[in-house]
């Protein structure tokens, strides 16, 4: 039994660290460099906007964009103890102030005395950010889930923690990449001085199956996760993400999004590796497609090649 859980904690965990860089992917992490490239060049911030619908891989990106910039590391020298962080990565608390931001972001820098930085004025926060971002060597600062300022009752409010954020990366010379919902790109468009400080912007989207080129692109992704998780795991017998049916009903049950797919595959492979017979079945996609919300009602790995044709017409046609 340990030795099962092991195997699917291994699995899993493969599956958690597969991201495929397909061109949206790309492009978007090119932008972050030259973003930062740019800033350093001109010595003021050229920051970026990363936008998108719920499930198109934003957070993903974020994550692999921090690694990609260099891992945290920390060492002692003679005289003192150093933290450097290359990439600040935040997640926007809900009911976001401009106060509450800039304590996240001291705690991200490892100011970790929060009760403290709660008694201390913005101004002094300030001052500890920008200290903070020089002895840590930052070179970019990501806001993940920025839409969550919309949430803010009145617009001045939503304007002062822009408007906040805009002070940082003029005084830090830092760019800072905004990440949400397309909604984020109108509000920034509404203070003039911010709009031009973010001359880069990428867009993520769903893959759109009308489209041959988006299809092979999706299909692309699947074998990769073939390649870089499910050959790995030495199931016996498998069936193929990529051969005409099961790829059909993945593109059918997650119109795709990455997050529909992610949780499609991790709950199949569940499944899967329960079993003694060291399989993956298309039974298995249909029984962990029963419990999704967004498979339902009809569960496209329970439909025949014929009616999965005729519901990918209907649907994207």
């Amino acid at each position: 039994m340990s030795k099962n859980l092991d195997r699917q904690r291994h699995v899993l965990e493969a599956l958690r660290q597969c991201v495929v860089w397909h061109p949206g992917f790309a492009r978007a992490y090119q932008l972050s460099l030259k973003s930062i490239r740019t800033t350093k060049e001109r010595q003021a911030a050229s920051s970026m906007m990363l936008i998108g619908d719920t499930g198109v891989g934003k957070s993903t990106l974020c994550e692999r964009i921090k690694e990609e910039l260099g891992l945290d590391t920390e060492f002692d020298t003679e005289c003192s103890h150093t933290f450097i962080q290359h990439c600040v990565l935040i997640e926007v608390p809900p009911n976001a102030t401009v106060k509450s931001l800039a304590i996240e972001l001291l705690t991200k820098l490892r100011m970790e005395d929060r009760s403290r930085l709660e008694h201390m004025g913005i101004a002094s926060l300030n001052r500890l950010i920008l200290q903070r971002l020089v002895t840590t060597q930052a070179r970019l600062i990501i806001f993940d889930e920025f839409h969550r300022i919309l949430d803010q009752g009145a617009m001045p409010t939503k304007k002062m923690v822009c408007r906040w954020i805009n002070q940082i990366l003029n005084q830090a010379k830092i760019p800072i990449l905004l990440v949400g919902l397309t909604t984020i790109e109108k509000l920034i468009d509404t203070i003039a001085e911010l709009s031009d400080r973010y001359p880069y912007r990428a867009r993520l989207r769903y893959f759109n199956f009308t489209d041959k080129a988006a299809t092979a692109q999706f299909r692309k992704v699947l074998q990769l996760i073939e390649e870089k998780v499910i050959e790995p795991a030495g199931f016996f017998e498998r069936t193929s993400l990529t051969k005409e049916v099961p790829f059909k009903a993945i593109c059918l049950a997650t119109d795709g999004n990455f997050r529909h797919l992610n949780v499609l595959v991790t709950d199949t492979l569940t499944l899967a590796l329960e079993r003694a017979d060291n399989t993956l079945t298309l039974d298995d996609f249909a029984v962990a497609a029963d419990d999704l919300h967004f498979c339902q009602p009809n569960n496209p790995f329970r439909l025949s090649s014929a009616d999965l044709s005729a519901a990918l017409k209907k649907k994207y046609e």
